[in-house]
């Protein structure tokens, strides 16, 4: 009779464990399906799949290459970023800097990511077999060479503004040092009337004094 007893209460601890657990993985699965996407829309997925969709004209074979060419650089940009934000999220939630909502986007991003790369190798690989062995290779040089482009370009850039505000800084100071020689010319003129007029005082107070003495000596004449 107690065997009976212990096998109605395993079935039944069972059952409620299984309910449990079945719980927790439908929550799980619909925390999933609403995780926020890593990554913003796919834009260079988005341009491809609507020229191969495109009938009026169709899209050529070289736009279409150089469009999936595009879709590859941007799935090779994605996984650096990942590889750099991987080991730094997983420190934060280990801390509990952040919630496992975001280590669950995270990793839900990385497997949409692993299939859009999949789907690049697989689409390459119709246009060339063996393309998809080298396309993602190729995008990651495409991708160094344009920073390397960016890179120029906003060193010129800066020497231009650099340029710009050192001819700026040399037409202030040639202002500065024709004004300042403006000034003093304008000071000894200044200086020179003010010496002039000095002078004329003197002579017209001489003669102040001369003129009563001459009208004394006329007077005894």
């Amino acid at each position: 009779m107690g065997s009976v007893w212990l096998a109605i209460t395993y079935i039944v601890g069972w059952i409620l464990s299984m309910r449990i657990f079945g719980y927790f993985w439908k929550n799980r699965k619909l925390a999933i399906n609403d995780a926020e996407p890593w990554f913003p829309e796919n834009e260079a997925r988005s341009k491809y799949i609507a020229l191969l969709q495109q009938t009026e004209p169709e899209a050529t074979e070289t736009q279409l290459k150089a469009a999936l060419l595009r879709r590859a650089m941007e799935a090779v940009v994605r996984v650096l970023s990942m590889r750099e934000d991987k080991p730094v999220l997983a420190n934060l939630v280990k801390q509990g800097t952040v919630g496992d909502d975001i280590w669950m986007e995270f990793t839900v991003s990385e497997k949409d990511l692993e299939q859009e790369i999949m789907a690049v190798i697989a689409e390459a690989n119709t246009f060339k077999e063996g393309w998809g062995q080298t396309i993602l290779q190729t995008a990651n040089d495409m991708i160094k060479h344009e920073k390397s482009k960016q890179t120029e370009g906003e060193m010129k850039v800066k020497k231009e503004e650099e340029a710009r505000q050192q001819a700026i800084e040399e037409q202030r100071k040639e202002h500065a040092r024709v004004q300042n020689e403006k000034n003093m010319v304008a000071r000894k003129e200044r200086e020179r009337a003010k010496a002039l007029q000095e002078l004329l005082a003197e002579e017209e107070a001489d003669k102040k004094k001369t003129s009563p003495r001459q009208s004394k000596k006329k007077a005894t004449r």
